[in-house]
This record gives structure tokens, C-alpha cells and sequence, in this order.
């Protein structure tokens, strides 16, 4: 069995920002997610329009058939 981890950035921008959390909408169709502003790492405060870049990680298993 083969296993190819790789790490790939995905880019987007802020649509929603609250007291608690952001909600990102993400380029190329892949999407929406809320996540509390605790999680952000910026030199300064979101604000609406600003974009993001999320590190998203997976795995590929591949087996030899078996």
C-alpha cells in the first residue's frame, strides 16, 4: 500500500464576521466554513472582504490490489 500525504492551500475571503466568528467562502466552488476568530492567525483584527488562506491536508491510499 501506497500513502501520499500532501498539504495544499485553499484561498478565500471573509463574507461574515460577528463578534465570535468568520464565515469563509471559498474560491473555485469549494465552499463555505464558520470558525470561531480564536483560530485566525493575522496581524490584525478580520474584517469583511479580507481574504484567507486555509492549509488543508489529506491522504491518498493506494493499494497494490490486494
Amino acid at each position: 500500500m501506497e500513502i501520499n500525504a500532501d498539504v495544499r492551500p485553499i484561498k478565500g475571503k471573509i463574507i461574515e464576521l460577528t463578534e465570535r466568528d468568520v464565515k469563509i467562502e471559498f474560491y473555485g466552488r469549494m465552499g463555505m466554513l464558520r470558525v470561531p476568530l480564536r483560530m485566525l492567525i493575522c496581524g490584525k483584527h478580520p474584517e469583511v472582504g479580507d481574504e484567507v488562506e486555509l492549509k488543508m491536508s489529506y491522504v491518498i491510499l493506494k493499494s497494490n490490489g490486494r
